[in-house]
């Protein structure tokens, strides 16, 4: 008797380094290429969930957000470099992703980004307080919930480029954020 073949879904990893304050000073202390790290779930590659700044002129308040490459803080950085990664997941994966980032828009006021846990993360101190996260922290709790990652550190010490080391992670494109918007097309 042949084993069924597990139906799977791609979603996408969004690298990126933006100009912003936040993120040059975490590119400064970290000396690492990309400073945010997004999920997507659309195959053209312009939607993605993480936590940031709510408002592109104001670094604060940030917390759980739907960005957009065409769109915000990703729109008006077309110059910054970013890499954008596929992995193929289980369906049922994919699907509790999304079940989790679409319960989690409506209420999205209540989660606020953890400065203290970036500030902290650098340091090599893991600390977690409810409903806080930064980005990459989200990133790998999400992933590591639904089975996708298997965490070889707590997610509260994950960097964005730590996604970078993951044997699951196929690169599709990388440059530009402005090239990444015309050739999201050929990506899917």
């Amino acid at each position: 008797m042949r084993k069924k073949q597990q139906e799977t879904r791609e979603l996408y990893i969004l690298l990126l380094r933006t100009q912003s304050l936040l993120s040059r000073v975490i590119h400064i202390a970290t000396k690492e290429q990309y400073t945010h790290v997004s999920i997507g779930l659309a195959g053209d590659c312009t939607q993605f969930y993480s936590f940031a700044r709510r408002y592109t002129r104001l670094p604060l308040p940030a917390g759980f957000v739907h960005e957009s490459i065409e769109t915000g803080m990703m729109a008006k950085c077309k110059d910054a470099p970013c890499a954008l990664y596929r992995l193929t997941v289980p369906t049922r994966s994919y699907y509790a992703i999304r079940r989790k980032c679409k319960k989690m828009l409506p209420i999205q006021e209540r989660f606020q980004y953890s400065v203290l846990g970036t500030f902290l993360c650098f340091f090599g101190i893991a600390y977690k307080r409810r409903n806080k996260y930064f980005c990459s922290q989200f990133v790998a709790e999400t992933l590591n919930e639904v089975g996708v990652l298997e965490l070889t550190k707590p997610p509260e010490l994950y960097h964005p480029v730590d996604f970078i080391e993951l044997p699951e992670m196929q690169l599709c494109y990388e440059g530009t954020l402005g090239g990444l918007e015309k050739h999201r097309f050929c990506l899917a």
